[in-house]
């Protein structure tokens, strides 16, 4: 079992991806890698939206090496960011990204896509500090959650959308495991 959780930033897939984890005894994993978390400020302060893109890809496709090692030793994981948040967001900024970046990478068995009233969600980015990276695209959050949302459809990807504002974490992790069994 290997679920992803996506959404724009302040949606909730950190502290869902803890709940979740908790829940099913699964391994919580995140992206970017522990090891890229150093680089990953410097990239978002120097780097052009074509290095950024880069840079994300390459820490997903790490991701999923160690991701597929985990489910073959445990059989659960559940990742906090992962391919269509690294291709949506890139998109966005402008980058020719292209789905075929990511063939070769462990599919999910679900996509969780989270969702919040943008104001909520701006609300949650200014009280929790903003990275260099959250203001490389705090203008465009909403249109971010809106091509998520597209981008998964287009992309025939099997998915779930949890409203996060509506359901408390724990809420929201039994909405999941209820959908998984269907």
């Amino acid at each position: 079992m290997f679920l992803v959780l996506e959404g724009a930033d302040g949606c909730g897939k950190t502290t869902l991806c803890t709940a979740l984890a908790k829940r099913l005894e699964a391994t919580a994993f995140a992206t970017p890698l522990k090891g890229h978390i150093k680089l990953r400020g410097e990239v978002g302060k120097n780097a052009s939206a074509g290095e950024h893109y880069r840079f994300y890809r390459n820490s997903v496709h790490a991701a999923s090496r160690e991701i597929e090692a985990l489910l073959r030793s445990n059989g659960k994981v559940v990742c906090d960011r992962y391919w269509l948040t690294t291709y949506t967001y890139h998109k966005i900024m402008g980058v020719k990204v292209q789905k075929k970046d990511f063939q070769s990478i462990v599919v999910p068995t679900l996509t969780v896509i989270l969702a919040l009233n943008h104001e909520v969600q701006i609300e949650r980015m200014l009280r929790r500090g903003m990275s260099v990276e959250d203001r490389r695209v705090f203008g465009k959050q909403q249109e971010i959650a809106n091509t998520l949302l597209r981008d998964a459809v287009r992309f025939n990807i099997p998915f779930i959308l949890i409203d996060t504002q509506r359901f408390s974490p724990e809420a929201c992790a039994e909405l999941v495991v209820k959908a998984m069994k269907f």
